[in-house]
């Protein structure tokens, strides 16, 4: 059975100020064309379809479009689980209805785990579909177990449904979650609720013959069987290294060990920076690529720049943010944003007045700005004590 997993699309994100709708869309057409050269027997969506619970009209109908085109024209079995952006209420929305074309969605832990069985020329193939849940979702199901932390909870709940696994066929587990195995994650900003807390150990899943797994945005494998997709773009500037793919799986006869092989994933526009002279970074010749539409930030080496920002604007029309130097008194040089964070309300408005008119700001000015801090600082007192 040949399927391709993938997760973390995210559907109705910005990055910054941009829409990424556009970008959705071409890699979800991409995938479409895949899905056809390749001939695969399903898709797997192991998570995070949405960037928010309750998505904009417009992620919705791009997702609805895709949904139909895959299967009503391809006819691929789709399954998916909800991750921790979804809202796996509204994801299950007409569940019963959508199972009737091939669209399996898992929105909200259950007891009993769905299971959906497909068959290929070596027999079937189950398919179990773990959506993200929280321990709480565990002590609500199985009250018994009294699970309070994200181990425990899993631990119960596969418990449970592990003795209706049946190892003379193939399984494969579906989930949202942060998993780890003996090797280092590899991690993102983009990444919600990563951390100690929620870390579950991915022996959890050595049952099964394949554990397609969602939640981490860098393809990576954690554990024997199991084995992150990765988000198919990049969505903040840690990911601007990662080799974003899909993840083609192939499960041969029950017993043997699944192929695996990544796919990269053409972008629309990549996730970059760029660092130097202000002046190089404003020569079109300076950069060899010529990719003046990608998402850039830019790193400014030489001080004393006005309006970088608009200005870089004109050759990357969508610039993300600038990074410019300063100095503070004893000569030292600091980023804007190590800058910001030890200088008091004055000196920020001070800082953005000499940048902004190239002079200090008059001493007539500074007594003014200081009655104005003043008054506000009393105002936030006295909502405080009210």
């Amino acid at each position: 059975m040949k399927l391709i997993h993938t997760s973390d699309w995210h559907l109705g994100k910005n990055l910054y100020e941009y829409s990424l709708l556009d970008d959705q869309a071409h890699f979800l057409d991409w995938l479409l064309e895949l899905m056809e050269q390749e001939q695969v027997d399903a898709l797997v969506i192991a998570g995070d379809v949405y960037h928010r619970p309750v998505p904009a009209a417009d992620a919705v109908a791009l997702f609805d479009r895709f949904l139909s085109r895959a299967t009503l024209e391809l006819g691929v079995p789709i399954l998916a689980v909800a991750g921790n952006h979804d809202s796996g209420a509204r994801l299950e929305f007409a569940g019963a209805l959508l199972r009737s074309v091939g669209y399996h969605i898992a929105g909200k832990p259950r007891k009993e785990m769905l299971r959906v069985t497909l068959t290929d020329r070596h027999g079937p193939v189950v398919f179990w579909l773990l959506p993200y849940l929280f321990p709480a979702d565990v002590r609500t199901l199985l009250p018994d177990s009294g699970a309070r932390t994200f181990q425990a909870a899993y631990d119960a709940l596969l418990e449970e449904n592990l003795p209706h696994l049946d190892k003379s066929v193939r399984n494969v587990m579906i989930a949202h979650g942060f998993f780890a195995g003996l090797e280092p994650v590899i991690l993102s900003e983009s990444e919600l609720s990563v951390g100690g807390m929620d870390a579950v150990g991915a022996a959890a899943f050595q049952a099964f013959d394949y554990a397609a797994l969602g939640h981490l945005h860098a393809p990576q494998r954690v554990g024997e069987v199991a084995r992150y997709s990765g988000s198919p773009l990049k969505y903040s500037l840690s990911e601007e290294n990662q080799r974003k793919s899909v993840t083609l799986v192939e499960l041969g006869a029950p017993g043997s060990t699944a192929d695996i092989r990544e796919i990269p994933v053409p972008a629309l526009h990549d996730v970059r920076r760029i660092a130097g002279r202000f002046d190089d970074l404003m020569n079109p010749d300076h950069h060899e690529n010529k990719c003046f539409e990608d998402y850039v930030f830019a790193e400014i080496s030489d001080e004393g720049v006005l309006y970088a920002m608009e200005k870089l604007r004109t050759l990357f029309p969508r610039i993300l943010g600038v990074s410019l130097p300063f100095r503070e008194p004893d000569g030292e040089a600091i980023q804007i944003g190590a800058a910001r964070q030890r200088l008091s309300m004055e000196q920020h408005f001070a800082r953005f007045y000499r940048e902004s008119t190239g002079e200090e700001l008059p001493e007539e000015h500074e007594a003014v700005l200081e009655e104005i801090i003043q008054s506000l600082e009393e105002e936030r007192r006295e909502v405080t004590q009210s």
